[in-house]
């Protein structure tokens, strides 16, 4: 750089350069001799301002160092031009080898001959680390979105967590279904045999590090294995294969699930620092992510190079630099530059002068009228607080950009003059962009995830409770969403995920929020409601509508049409004086209901909902109860066939509750399918009718009769659904031939082949099976002439009008004629009148069933009623 001011300063100023440069710098002759030092490395070393003494250079460096540094030297002399050099050396301060990153810039005399070396040297461990780490997280999440096996994600994190940290060895252990063992995941450096003796063991709180950290959910750190009782049923196997020290974090979903645990095993006594922590606990995350289905680079702290030199080698000193160097007045007149700073700035080597720092900036500082930059004060403030200021920088293109702005003043000059160090950011703002995308948003559809949803639901509520408004919270969930996923594949019903997220956006206003928990589950955030709460509620309900009517409409996945509505629970809010899980239970309680009333609808959470939730949780233990005390029994309604005779009847669940009475099955049914306590009473059930078809046997009247059992979809779903038919006829004795199962169009719906399966296995045993509410569903014709079936039943929706709409009548025609033609029989329930009975028989229904021939009743009235007679 020609016509530089630099060139002005005396050589007794140089040293006072040097200082002002606020990185660590040197300058040694061509003999390899320190011939400066300035402050800033003095400073790093720990030497204060006085000269570096020979006795000095041992406390720092050994020997085998200090002649790799002297190659080092020789190298970039002999290249002729800058050379970067990265060593891993050892401080007695330090625990750890650290790495240093020294920037080597010859300078020779006109003759050609080597003069002198400018170097700077910085500390990169931490960015180095930082490198590492955001490197093996980037490949993770790259082999995530090649779907890439779980084992090889967990392996390959592992060893390159292993190489940025060591003396580390890793494991991780996933926790069974069944949430008490352990299971092996990955550990690809850690003994075979301990592998083999931790695989399958139970979690505790006495488990070690890995077993007690899944227990607890909590990070277990354990600095010496001897000593901690976490330890005492491992405690022999960790210091047989010679470890000493062991931490572990728990891995969880996104929704906080416990999934396993990250284990980090030492050979020695000792405890984590903050930066090992912070990387267990992100990669721990991470690995979360994997197992279920990151934290990016965070681009390292940039050094800083700022070199000057007096005289004749000045220049090349400034132009040695990495980042870009200014010179300066306090009006901010800039006086000298490097290559760098013209390079970053657009103007190749050459940038003119009498431009200001304001002429570079998008946005000026602080200019007045005249167009002055008082950068006196500011740059005083910069220097003062030793602070990476950041700036919008203007490139010669026009074009803006992110730039690190240091300002220092030189001190003790003549002239009131500052050096500006120019650092391009772009980069890491794009890293640390992406880091926060991934922390804050779901990666498949870029809504708010389930960590910056709660940061959000927590300041609306602090907003709406001191502004006075409402606010509402939308739970939502796609309806029939795994049957999707089961059928079209999970490719499709990603697509359908993103569909929906988009059209969720175009559904609020700007300041509400859509999140994405997981899975089919999203959640709209609503602000700025009215005061008034009917108000409020109607508003919230208008925007619920319009999602309605906005998923309703058919998508396009991948050239299939794919029809989709949610289920939609809403709580509203306007005190900040409940907590932010209580309002999501309650949406999440206000979905279910919307589910339970036909879904594609919406329901508000409301205290007699809560109060509905609290009455269902109290009869679900008695339901539990209930079976232990033998309080539940079976009712008995005849079928009969078209001459007027009975031909066995329909066994029905009655609750004979101590304090309610009689029960009937609407009451207690769904309840007892949503806890699971269906299957043990299903099973009661079907033991009691056989137990009755016994007995049935022993009359010359009843006999024949056949007994029909309802089968609950739960049941049928039960792996050992044909064991329970067999046990239950073995035990009772029951003949299997009069056993007739009844099940309802609607289980068509899920797994046929499956149904099939273990029906043809249940009727091989003899049993029938009859088909009930036919026509309320929608079963496919090529299933139905597959399954075992021996009966429909015409639903009682079609019989209760039968004689007044024609609809209905047609229907009924068409059943019957369907099941005669797939050789089945065919019964009408509900059946009411002795006309609705007439109508049904001439169209051909083979049997009928309802109040017109009899209610449900107990076994023993049913004998008085016929005056049964034995043989």
């Amino acid at each position: 750089m020609s016509n530089s001011r630099l060139d002005t300063l005396p050589p007794s100023d140089l040293q006072r350069l040097l200082n002002a440069v606020p990185v660590p710098l040197f300058i040694k002759n061509a003999s390899g001799e320190v011939l400066y030092l300035n402050a800033e490395w003095k400073q790093a070393l720990g030497l204060g301002h006085g000269p570096l003494a020979a006795a000095d250079k041992p406390r720092f460096f050994s020997p085998e160092q200090m002649a790799a540094f002297a190659a080092q030297d020789q190298v970039a002399f002999a290249l002729r031009h800058t050379v970067t050099n990265e060593d891993e050396v050892w401080r007695e301060d330090l625990q750890h080898c650290r790495r240093l990153l020294t920037t080597l810039a010859p300078v020779f005399d006109d003759a050609g001959q080597p003069q002198f070396l400018v170097g700077t040297t910085l500390d990169v461990s931490e960015q180095r680390l930082l490198q590492q780490q955001a490197h093996s997280e980037r490949q993770l999440l790259e082999m995530l979105a090649s779907n890439a096996k779980l084992v090889d994600i967990m392996t390959t994190f592992i060893l390159d967590f292993e190489g940025i940290f060591p003396g580390v060895t890793c494991s991780v252990l996933l926790l069974d279904d069944d949430g008490v063992h352990l299971r092996h995941g990955a550990a690809p450096n850690l003994p075979e045999a301990y592998c083999q003796a931790i695989n399958g063991a139970a979690i505790g709180p006495h488990t070690g590090s890995c077993g007690t950290a899944a227990y607890t959910g909590q990070d277990t750190l354990v600095t010496d294995i001897t000593a901690d009782p976490r330890w005492d049923d491992y405690r022999e196997l960790a210091l047989a294969h010679g470890y000493h020290a062991c931490w572990s974090i728990p891995i969880r979903s996104t929704k906080g699930v416990v999934l396993g645990s990250f284990g980090n095993y030492y050979r020695h006594v000792r405890a984590p620092s903050e930066a090992e922590l912070q990387a267990i606990t992100r990669s721990a995350y991470l690995l979360g992510l994997a197992i279920e289905r990151d934290r990016n680079e965070r681009q390292m702290l940039a050094d800083r190079h700022a070199l000057e030199e007096a005289g004749r080698y000045r220049q090349a000193i400034l132009d040695s630099m990495v980042d870009g160097l200014l010179t300066m007045d306090r009006r901010g007149a800039i006086h000298s530059y490097n290559n760098a700073a013209c390079h970053m700035l657009g103007y190749g080597n050459d940038m003119a002068f009498h431009r200001t720092l304001n002429d570079l900036l998008a946005v000026p500082l602080d200019a007045e009228a005249d167009g002055t930059l008082h950068l006196l004060a500011d740059a005083n403030a910069l220097a003062g607080a030793g602070k990476t200021v950041e700036v919008q920088g203007r490139h010669h293109s026009g074009a803006t950009f992110p730039i690190s702005l240091s300002v220092s003043r030189i001190p003790q000059y003549a002239q009131e003059t500052y050096v500006a160090v120019l650092r391009d950011v772009t980069q890491q703002r794009q890293d640390e962009e992406e880091i926060r995308r991934l922390a804050f948003y779901d990666p498949l559809t870029g809504l708010p995830n389930r960590r910056l949803l709660m940061d959000r639901v927590r300041q609306a509520m602090a907003n709406s409770s001191r502004l006075g408004q409402h606010g509402a919270l939308m739970f939502l969930d796609l309806d029939h969403f795994k049957l999707l996923n089961d059928t079209l594949g999970h490719d499709v019903g990603d697509e359908l995920l993103q569909q929906v997220a988009e059209r969720l956006r175009l559904c609020v206003r700007e300041g509400d929020s859509v999140a994405r928990l997981g899975g089919d589950e999203f959640v709209v955030l609503l602000e700025a409601l009215s005061p008034n709460m009917h108000e409020a509620a109607t508003q919230a309900e208008v925007v619920a509508h319009k999602v309605l009517e906005a998923l309703a409409v058919p998508y396009n996945l991948r050239q299939h049409t794919y029809s989709s509505t949610p289920s939609i629970g809403i709580v509203m809010f306007m005190q900040d004086h409940q907590s932010m899980d209580d309002l999501l239970k309650k949406a999440d309680v206000a979905m279910y209901q919307a589910k339970a009333a036909g879904r594609n609808t919406v329901r508000f959470f409301d205290p007699v909902m809560q109060a509905a939730v609290a009455t269902h949780a109290e009869l679900a233990k008695e339901i539990r109860q209930g079976l232990q005390r033998h309080e539940f029994v079976l009712h008995y309604q005849v079928q009969m066939d078209t001459q007027g005779q009975c031909i066995g009847a329909e066994a029905l669940v009655r609750w004979n509750h101590s304090v309610r009475g009689l029960v009937t099955p609407a009451h207690f049914i769904p309840l007892a399918e949503e806890t699971g306590m269906i299957l043990p009473l299903g099973q009661w059930v079907l033991e009691a009718a056989c137990r009755q078809l016994l007995e049935w046997g022993r009359h010359r009247a009843t006999a024949q009769w056949t007994l029909a059992v309802n089968v609950s979809a739960s049941q049928l779903a039960q792996p050992n659904f044909v064991d329970s038919v067999a046990t239950a006829l073995r035990t009772t004795g029951a003949p299997p031939h009069l056993l007739k199962m009844e099940l309802t169009e609607s289980m068509l719906v899920n797994d046929v082949e499956d149904l099939i399966v273990k029906m043809g296995a249940v009727q091989a045993m003899g049993v029938k099976f009859s088909l009930d509410d036919f026509g309320t569903g929608y079963s496919s014709l090529s299933y139905l002439k597959r399954l075992p079936l021996s009966q429909l039943k015409i639903d009682q929706s079609f019989v209760r009008d039968v004689l007044t709409d024609p609809s209905d009548a047609v229907i009924a025609r068409t059943i019957v004629a369907l099941g005669h033609s797939l050789g089945l029989a065919v019964l009408a329930e509900g059946v009411e009148t002795a006309e609705q009975r007439d109508f049904l028989a001439e169209i051909g229904c083979d049997a009928f069933q309802g109040y017109f021939f009899g209610r449900p009743i107990p076994a023993l009235t049913l004998a008085a009623t016929l005056a049964l007679a034995p043989h």
